[in-house]
This record gives structure tokens, C-alpha cells and sequence, in this order.
């Protein structure tokens, strides 16, 4: 009991005969446990994350009404959750709402590099596990099972119909256009360095873009500079506040994550920086740049 005995409050569910079915995050009760001859199942999910909990809820509950005997199968009983604070009100859990997609013919084949008809993309669509409704001439519409939380937009309605019909099933075909691929030449010099680098002894170190003003700056004992510098308008955090301008900060912090380490520490970094151009009409001027450590 000790991760609750200093809380002042603590989460304890029980029944409308005040019988405790559980004391999360430490043990349900005796009267809750599942035997052979369960009949009825509570589901209570515990999380951080109120999204999760949903899509967790959801796939059980949907599970579970499978086994179900009878007129009683698939058949699930919500429960109204009331919260003591008037802002999150009265919620039904679990939410089995079904969502309904309706994607163009055009936007699927599209994406597939394929040519189907929309019988063709129900059939393949079925096998996945999605209801075919009645659409129009150039679109189709299907039905979404509420377990189904990663399907989220039409590009995901649209790879469920490619895997229905068979990613080998596509023929393969060369591309219309001939092209040879090359390096970009700045890619390409980059790419040489960081083999020198590396065999020279250093290690390459991948460091965020974002800093915050301090870091860019005030750190490096220079003055801000807020007319060349890109700033967020909204940043999340003080840590992410502007677009880096140098590589130099990224690569300090490296260095004081690493203090326990041997000496000497040879690190490098080359990637992008970017800075706004006020002399020219181009504005934002990526840069690719180099540091060594």
C-alpha cells in the first residue's frame, strides 16, 4: 500500500451495495475475480491518457461481447461515468461510435497505381473488415468498426483496399518517364565527410533543430539577434524556441550530457541551420554547416 497511504485522495470503485470491486493501481477485489462460471464482465481501464483509454476500452469491450451466448452476443452495457468536476460533466463509456468514410475512386487508384472498379475496392475492403454503403458513381463509402482507431483518413481507407486486393496482385510496370537518379552534389560532399569524420575517430552527433533563445545566443555569449533568427510564434516549451542558426549549441549540450565519459570526447556534427536574409528577397536561406568538437 505504500504507492497510496500519503495521498490524501485515492481511486476505489464499488457497486450500488458499496462492495469495493477495485483499489487501482493495487488490487482488484475478491468478489470481481473471473471463473468459469462468470457471466458478467466490468471493464475498467486505468491510464494516463484519456484517447488511449477510449481505443483500449473499445477493443475489449467489442471482444468480449463476441463470446457472448444468445440474443446477448455482441451486446455491450454502457455505464455513465459522472466526475466531480462540472468541467468534464457526464461521459457514456464505452463510445462504440461507428465512423463512415466516403474516399474518391480517382484518389484510391491514385495512391495504388492501379486501376479499380468500385466493386472491385468493396471486395477488397470486405476482406478487411469494413462495410461497403451505398455511395456515389465515382466514390465509395464504407462503415468503420469503432476497434478500428488506426483508420483515420481516406489515404488509410484507401492502403486496407490494397492490402485487400493483394500488394502482389499489382503488376509490376516500368515507370513512364526515364529518369537516372543521382546525389544531390551537396548530399554527396556531406556524405564523403562524414566517412572522414568517422575515420578519423570522431562520432557524428544528431542534434535537434529547435533551441531556445538562450541557447542560440545568450549562451554563446552573443548578442540575440531576432531579425535573423526564425522564432516559433507558439512554441511548446523554452527549449524549442527558435530555428538553430549554429550547430555549436546542439554539440555543447552533447558535451554536458556526456561528463562522465572519457576525455578526450571528438564528436561532429554537419546538418542544416537556418537564418532569415534580409538583404535579399529569398527569405529563409537553409545552410548546411559543419561542427567539431
Amino acid at each position: 500500500m505504500h504507492i497510496i497511504e500519503d495521498k490524501p485522495l485515492y481511486p476505489v470503485f464499488y457497486d450500488a451495495k458499496r462492495t469495493v470491486l477495485s483499489l487501482p493501481p493495487i488490487i482488484n477485489s475478491d468478489s470481481t475475480k473471473i471463473s468459469l462460471d462468470t457471466k458478467n464482465v466490468f471493464i475498467e481501464i486505468t491510464g494516463t491518457d484519456l484517447t488511449k483509454c477510449k481505443i483500449v476500452l473499445a477493443i475489449l469491450a467489442a471482444q468480449f461481447s463476441e463470446h457472448c451466448q444468445g440474443a446477448d452476443q455482441f451486446k455491450v452495457e454502457p455505464v455513465e461515468i459522472v466526475y466531480e468536476s462540472d468541467v468534464s460533466g457526464t461521459i457514456v463509456s464505452p463510445s462504440l461510435d461507428i465512423e463512415t468514410f466516403e474516399v474518391e475512386v480517382a484518389y484510391i487508384c491514385r495512391l495504388l497505381g492501379i486501376t479499380l472498379t468500385p466493386d472491385q475496392m468493396n471486395k477488397a475492403a470486405v476482406k478487411m473488415g469494413l462495410k461497403p454503403l451505398a455511395a456515389k458513381a465515382d466514390s465509395v463509402k464504407f462503415e468503420v468498426s469503432p476497434i478500428r482507431a488506426d483508420i483515420l483518413h481516406a489515404c488509410d481507407i484507401a492502403e486496407e483496399i490494397g492490402i485487400g486486393y493483394g500488394f502482389n496482385n499489382i503488376p509490376m510496370i516500368y515507370p513512364p518517364t526515364n529518369t537516372v537518379g543521382s546525389f544531390i552534389p551537396e548530399n554527396k560532399f556531406t556524405d564523403l565527410l562524414r566517412h572522414e569524420m568517422a575515420q578519423a575517430g570522431y562520432i557524428e552527433s544528431l542534434t535537434c533543430a529547435l533551441v531556445s533563445i538562450k541557447e542560440n545566443y545568450s549562451n554563446l555569449r552573443y548578442k540575440p539577434n531576432m531579425d535573423e533568427a526564425i522564432t516559433l510564434s507558439n512554441p511548446k516549451t523554452l527549449e524549442y524556441e527558435q530555428v538553430r542558426t549554429s550547430l555549436i549549441p546542439g554539440l555543447l549540450k552533447v558535451l554536458q550530457s556526456n561528463q562522465n565519459e572519457r576525455i578526450p570526447q571528438k564528436i561532429f556534427e554537419i546538418s542544416d541551420t537556418a537564418c532569415i536574409d534580409l538583404s535579399k528577397d529569398t527569405g529563409c536561406q537553409n545552410h548546411r554547416k559543419i561542427a567539431i568538437m
